[in-house]
């Protein structure tokens, strides 16, 4: 990796998931992913479910994400979320049966907030599983 390096920490309410040196850090803005480079602007932004992927110079680590804020102050990225799970860590057999499950109850179900609240959930694996399969 060269000289020009991110510092970067992902920070949840139960403890710091990451924090080392970047190339490169993408995040899931909730306006649309984004990049952040060396030197880039200072900027806050909104984070929503999505995929975090963390640049090395040589290699990604990818994290899923249920949303949060970022802030990209003087080459430090801050991420705090309020999940933040390495791809490399999920059980994707767990998630099945649990998306297969809800899928399920949301067949049968006929309360509009509780099939809301179901889909997000939904949501919510299908990130994850793209973060585990990289699909």
């Amino acid at each position: 990796m060269s000289d020009k390096v991110l510092t970067v920490e992902i920070v949840t309410p139960q403890r710091t998931v990451y924090s080392g040196n970047a190339a490169g850090v993408t995040v899931p803005g909730t306006k649309g992913g984004f990049q952040v480079l060396y030197n880039h602007a200072p900027i806050v932004s909104s984070l929503g479910i999505g995929i975090i992927k963390i640049n090395d110079g040589a290699a990604d680590t990818i994290y899923a994400t249920d949303g949060g804020f970022v802030e990209v102050l003087h080459n430090k990225v801050s991420v705090l979320v309020e999940t933040a799970e390495r791809a490399d860590e999920i059980d994707i057999a767990a998630i099945k049966q649990q998306r297969e499950q809800l899928v399920e109850r949301l067949e049968n179900t006929t309360d509009f907030v509780q099939r809301d609240a179901i889909k997000s959930d939904i949501e919510r694996l299908n990130n994850r599983l793209r973060a585990a399969t990289g699909e």
